[in-house]
């Protein structure tokens, strides 16, 4: 049971990082033609910020959740 809930947990993160960081990165590839349609760039700007940034995070508690359970460290389990 703790492996198959180990397992859920890193293909959700993956998943929700990676559309996170993509969401980001598209928002990023039409910064141009939105400040040109609109003045409010500010918004824009701040929510490819944090989008790429929350992706990155959760990516990374994938990657240490793998690291973890590759290893079979059970004192730095994250879960």
């Amino acid at each position: 049971m703790k492996t198959a809930l180990r397992l859920i947990v890193l293909i959700l993160a993956a998943v929700i990082g990676l559309w996170a960081v993509g969401h980001g990165i598209a928002l990023a590839a039409t910064i141009r033609a939105l400040a040109r349609e609109r003045a409010d760039i500010l918004r824009d700007l701040i929510e490819l910020s944090v989008s790429i940034a929350g992706g990155i995070c959760v990516l990374s508690v994938a990657v240490e959740q793998l690291y973890c359970w590759r290893t079979h460290r059970k004192e730095d389990s994250l879960l």
